[in-house]
C-alpha cells in the first residue's frame, strides 16, 4: 500500500523499519484544514502538529513516530513520521472539528491492515492441522504409509506456501 487516502487528500506512505508512517507535514494539513477544504498556513499548523507532539511525547511509543532523512521541497532533511497508532493518537490530542473522523479513518486502516494478515493465518493452521493428522494416519498402520507417502508432498508444499506468505506479510 504506497498511498492513503482521508477525505480526498491523499498521503504519501514512507516505509520506515518495515511499517508505514505518515509525515508530519501531511497529518498537519489534514487535521487543522480551514472549513470548505482549503489549506491554512502551512508553518503555522505544522507548529501546532509538533507542539502537540511534544506535549504528549511520553505517550507515543518507540514505534509510533520516528525521525527519518528524507528529501523534501527545501533538500534533504529530517521529518518527523508517524505511524498510523501514533496518526491516530494525534487525532486524539488535536482539537479540531476534522480530528475525530481522522481518529476513526487511522482505525479503520489499521483494522483492514489487520484483517489482510489473517487469512494466510488460517491457511497455514488448516494446512498444518491436515499435515500433522494424515502423518499420524500413517504411523497407525501401514496401509496409511503409503496413502501418507501420496499426500504428503502437496500437503508439505501447502505449509510451505502459507509460511512464505507469512514471512511476507510480517514486518521483522
Amino acid at each position: 500500500m504506497n498511498k492513503l487516502t482521508f477525505n480526498g487528500f491523499e498521503f504519501n506512505v514512507i516505509e520506515h523499519s518495515g511499517m508505514q508512517y505518515l509525515t508530519l507535514p501531511e497529518i498537519a494539513a489534514v487535521l487543522y484544514e480551514k472549513e470548505g477544504g482549503a489549506q491554512t498556513d502551512t508553518p503555522l499548523v505544522e507548529s501546532r502538529v509538533r507542539k502537540l507532539y511534544q506535549r504528549h511525547a511520553d505517550e507515543f511509543r518507540k514505534d509510533m513516530t520516528a525521525l527519518i532523512r528524507m528529501q523534501t521541497a527545501g533538500g534533504m532533511q529530517e521529518v518527523r513520521v508517524f505511524s498510523l497508532r501514533g496518526c491516530h493518537l494525534l487525532g486524539m490530542f488535536a482539537r479540531t472539528t476534522v480530528a475525530k473522523q481522522f481518529r476513526s479513518w487511522a482505525l479503520d486502516v489499521l483494522d483492514a491492515q489487520l484483517n489482510e494478515g489473517k487469512g494466510w493465518q488460517q491457511e497455514f493452521n488448516k494446512a498444518w492441522m491436515e499435515y500433522t493428522s494424515e502423518k499420524a494416519v500413517a504411523s497407525l498402520c501401514g496401509k496409511g504409509l503409503r496413502r501418507w507417502r501420496d499426500k504428503s508432498k502437496p500437503l508439505m508444499n501447502r505449509v510451505t506456501s502459507a509460511a512464505d506468505k507469512a514471512q511476507i506479510l510480517l514486518p521483522l
